[in-house]
């Protein structure tokens, strides 16, 4: 999951400023919202991955193993959802779009 997560970080920092350009006015509200909201999402799981790196070879870690495998199993839900999030607010403005006609 987190190659994923990477992917779609890489692929929101190109295409946020862009489907503003592309989609205008018409730009659904949750993928404004999705956009406006990714950075904070960028930062904190960049933070979680870090805290979970340093932490993971710890004394503490080891002896009571089982909150640091609820905190990386948060870590992992909210990765899903934070893509399946992505993955919708990308679609939804080119399947919303008028047809020209």
């Amino acid at each position: 999951m987190p190659g994923t997560a990477l992917l779609l970080s890489v692929l929101m920092i190109w295409l946020a400023p862009n489907y503003a350009l592309w989609f205008g006015d018409s730009l659904p509200a949750f993928t404004r919202e999705y956009f406006a909201f990714y950075p904070l999402w960028i930062v904190l799981s960049a933070a979680a991955l870090a805290i979970a790196a340093a932490t993971e070879q710890s004394p503490l870690a080891t002896r009571r193993p089982g909150p640091w495998r609820l905190f990386d199993g948060v870590l992992t839900v909210a990765s899903i959802l934070v893509v399946a999030g992505g993955i919708i607010a990308l679609f939804l403005p080119v399947l919303l779009r008028p047809m020209p006609g």
